[in-house]
């Protein structure tokens, strides 16, 4: 995994403890990726820690449990 990867890993979990939710897009916004790849990285998230969110599909984000 590069380091990019893991930089936005990181902040994917400190999006979801200071707001309690993140989507593609903000990671999009704020690295400049794509969104595959901003959706592996969600991807990514969720294998490390698969209790740490949920998908809200009629809120279309990731919300933290």
């Amino acid at each position: 995994m590069t380091w990019f990867v893991e930089k936005r890993i990181e902040w994917i979990g400190e999006m979801i403890r200071v707001y309690g939710f993140i989507n593609r897009e903000h990671i999009e916004r704020m690295f400049d990726v794509s969104t595959p790849q901003a959706s592996l990285d969600l991807r990514e998230f969720q294998r490390r820690f698969p209790d740490a969110v949920t998908y809200d599909r009629s809120a279309k984000r990731y919300v933290s449990n």
